[in-house]
């Protein structure tokens, strides 16, 4: 496999189809336990630099599998944990796991992902995701494989309305039982998908950055973060894939209150990103104390910190 010369040429990512050529160079590099463990740890030290206390990274064993025939998944599995417990234990950040399963790859590679995750559990893999083609492969003929995770009590959260109509955001939670969406930008303009969002408390993923790149957000018109934020959505900041978007959980919010989302917002969007993260809720709750005590009470109404000294929003 040829490399450019310059690595940022391979990140400088423009549009959906670049961010996708460069992801397949970067996943058929990435083999070994130990280059797991090598950029789990950097990450995990990068994102501690930024003051983050909570991790769920999506991972996608079907695209190993797919690249890599032979590839041993749970020592992958095991390496991630292991960079992560050590994470935890010298920084006190926390992480999770979750498979991202690949529409594109088909039901069957779906739903050996699913027993990976069932044997994977003590590696802190906490629930499935589905990413890939919305328009050709449809979140029914995932209904099934769903209903193993959620029966095995593995949480639930899918993309949906990235690339495709407001119909795909209701099908990941009416067929599927996602009880977070990533992306959900079609859902905006959809009062019917809007409510059903708002009724189950369905949590939305916002990636403006990520957005903004692959064209899932038309620039013309205000960006669908804030008509979650009008309707009472809850909304969850996320860095989508920091490397591929050259962006931070930090710049993510500071992308926000420069499309106009105020400091009650932002503080909400933090106890929202915890409340509805995949965690214990004993951990939810020393995360939302905390963030409390530094808002001067409920999230609304004070600053929030985003992790660069002297930056609040």
């Amino acid at each position: 496999m040829t490399l450019p010369a310059n690595v940022d040429e391979l990140y400088a990512c423009h549009d959906f189809q670049s961010f996708l050529r460069a992801f397949v160079q970067v996943v058929r590099v990435l083999q070994r336990p130990d280059d797991f463990y090598e950029i789990t740890t950097e990450y995990l030290e990068l994102v501690r630099q930024q003051g983050v206390r909570h991790v769920e990274f999506l991972f996608s064993p079907a695209t190993l599998r797919h690249f890599f025939a032979n590839t041993d998944l749970e020592t992958i599995v095991g390496a991630i944990h292991a960079a992560s417990q050590s994470a935890c234990a010298a920084h006190g950040i926390s992480s999770l796991l979750i498979f991202d399963m690949v529409r594109n790859l088909g039901v069957e590679a779906a739903a050996a992902d699913i027993e990976l995750a069932i044997r994977c559990r003590q590696f802190g893999v906490v629930g499935v995701g589905l990413g890939g083609d919305e328009a050709k492969f449809p979140a029914r003929d995932f209904k099934n494989v769903y209903a193993r995770a959620k029966s095995a009590g593995l949480a639930l959260t899918a993309h949906a309305g990235e690339a495709a109509g407001a119909d795909s955001v209701d099908d990941a939670v009416l067929l599927l039982g996602a009880t977070r969406i990533g992306h959900g930008t079609a859902a905006v303009g959809h009062p019917n998908t809007l409510s059903l969002l708002l009724q189950k408390q369905i949590s939305i993923d916002v990636c403006p950055s990520s957005n903004e790149i692959t064209g899932a957000w038309n620039q013309t018109q205000p960006h669908p973060l804030l008509a979650f934020l009008d309707a009472k959505i809850p909304v969850m900041l996320s860095s989508d894939d920091p490397a591929f978007f050259q962006t931070t959980l930090v710049s993510e919010y500071e992308k926000a209150a420069a499309l106009g989302v105020g400091r009650a917002d932002l503080a909400q969007i933090a106890a929202d990103s915890f409340r509805h993260s995949f965690a214990a809720d004993s951990e939810k709750s020393t995360w939302l104390q905390a963030l409390r005590a530094y808002t001067g009470g409920e999230p609304h109404g004070g600053s929030v910190y985003c992790g660069r000294p002297g930056v609040t929003l």
